[in-house]
């Protein structure tokens, strides 16, 4: 999955005839374009391994939301957290 100049995910239809692989030409995947990391490679998008699902980084919708565009919350032992907030009644 490329991202083109201007930061954006392009996808490539293709189809294969015995050991071959044929191209399409590429086309936009989403109009909007990914968050500017200023890293050079990329690192604002992963795509699964089973190549059905793609986490990206989005840049910040309004000037408000950069604010927290920064902002990361990480949860761990969610299950834990879940029966100690919403125990099971018996």
């Amino acid at each position: 999955m490329p991202v083109d100049m201007t930061n954006r995910i392009m996808v490539v239809p293709y189809t294969v005839k015995g050991d071959s692989i044929l191209a399409d030409q590429p086309k936009l995947w989403s109009g909007k374009p990914l968050a500017d990391l200023g890293l050079v490679g990329g690192g604002n998008y992963d795509l699964a391994p089973d190549g059905k699902r793609v986490a990206a980084l989005m840049p910040a919708e309004s000037p408000e939301a950069k604010v927290d565009q920064s902002h990361v919350v990480f949860l761990e032992n969610f299950f834990d957290e879940l029966r100690r907030k919403v125990p099971l009644s018996k």
